[in-house]
């Protein structure tokens, strides 16, 4: 029989302190938040079910079952959770999340990734050999590396002459009922509003605005309610208008958004 205790064991797995990755699950109540902190190791945030925020000093992403976010360390963020909640954290220790980029980013999620997500649970690993984990969490990278990333964030204006206007729209969208009524109020004139948004985000207010629905939108759906039911929180006259907006920007409608996990790679 041949004698494999010669075989030498790759350096990454003889890290001490922090385990490259862990995995844990957590419910959380709807509308709980975390306020802002930041992390000496990095995370990957998965949902398997409902869906949350992260905010970032600069952008706000939206997290649901179709994607996964990656918060690298000393980020400073805060969460906020919506209903229906079962998140997937994994936490990433400084080594590896050298490798998967210094910048936050929502990618698709796959069977695959999701599969590997769950191999990351102590209960998974700890049945495991020290070379299988390194294979298992090797893969996971490259898997992160590689998955899609997905248009489902947005940056938030510094300008206190718009941010105020930003940040009540992407609490309640469906309550902004047109781009008028919602910078009516604006301390500036309209074409300086427009250049200001246009500098900070790469957006005008009204596509801004469109944005903002759409993530709220998709947290609804998560969430579990009707496609009707959420054009018409969203201040659409009808299902077909939401569902043209939501198809103009995510490129599928929101039924086939929930069907087929469109993000996930082919």
């Amino acid at each position: 029989m041949q004698d494999h205790s010669v075989e030498s064991i790759p350096e990454e797995a003889k890290a001490v302190g922090r385990p490259r990755y862990l995995g844990e699950m957590s419910r959380q109540e709807p509308d709980e938040s975390d306020d802002w902190h930041t992390h000496d190791f990095g995370q990957l945030i998965s949902a398997a079910s409902g869906s949350m925020y992260v905010g970032t000093p600069d952008r706000v992403l939206l997290l649901s079952a179709a994607m996964a976010v990656w918060i690298p360390p000393d980020t400073e963020h805060w969460l906020r959770y919506n209903s229906n909640n079962l998140m997937i954290y994994v936490d990433v220790n400084r080594n590896e999340a050298a490798k998967l980029g210094l910048d936050c980013r929502i990618v698709a999620m796959t069977h695959l990734l999701g599969t590997l997500f769950a191999a990351t649970m102590p209960e998974c690993s700890d049945t495991r050999g020290t070379r299988h984990n390194v294979a298992l969490y090797t893969l996971l990278r490259h898997e992160v590396l590689a998955a899609r990333n997905v248009p489902l964030s947005l940056t938030l204006p510094k300008d206190e002459r718009v941010r105020g206007f930003a940040q009540a729209a992407l609490d309640d969208p469906g309550n902004v009922q047109s781009v008028e009524v919602w910078l009516a109020n604006a301390p500036a004139s309209r074409k300086t509003i427009e250049r200001v948004f246009i500098a900070e985000t790469g957006m005008p207010p009204s596509r801004w605005l469109r944005h903002a629905r759409i993530l709220h939108a998709v947290s609804l759906l998560a969430a579990g309610q009707k496609v009707t039911t959420v054009a018409f929180d969203m201040g659409y006259e009808s299902s077909s208008a939401f569902s043209y907006m939501f198809r103009q920007t995510l490129g599928v409608s929101p039924r086939e958004f929930l069907r087929n996990r469109p993000f996930a790679a082919t």
